[in-house]
């Protein structure tokens, strides 16, 4: 299992790269909006935009964890998002 500051590191990277211009990406969330109409192109970028600047940023994510102590085992969980609402899972 990876630690704590890898995967920070790793959201860290992720928050870049839905924040670039990468062409995949751009394809992908085109794809989103015709796979599912409630997904316009408007409401995906304000997603994005709002998950890369209070979410996936390094400090943030170091100033959010430090409020909690966490544990030494790892633990299994399952997690039900919704559909209706792009990139709901990062909420």
């Amino acid at each position: 299992m990876s630690s704590v500051n890898d995967r920070i590191e790793l959201l860290d990277k992720l928050g870049a790269y839905m924040s670039s211009d990468d062409e995949t990406w751009a394809t992908v969330k085109q794809q989103a909006t015709g796979a599912n109409t409630w997904f316009t192109q408007e409401s995906i970028d304000i997603a994005v935009q709002n998950i890369t600047d209070k979410f996936l940023k390094k400090d943030l994510l170091e100033n959010w964890l430090s409020d909690y102590i966490l544990p030494t085992e790892p633990k299994t969980v399952g997690i039900v998002m919704a559909g209706n609402i792009p990139m709901v899972g990062f909420h």
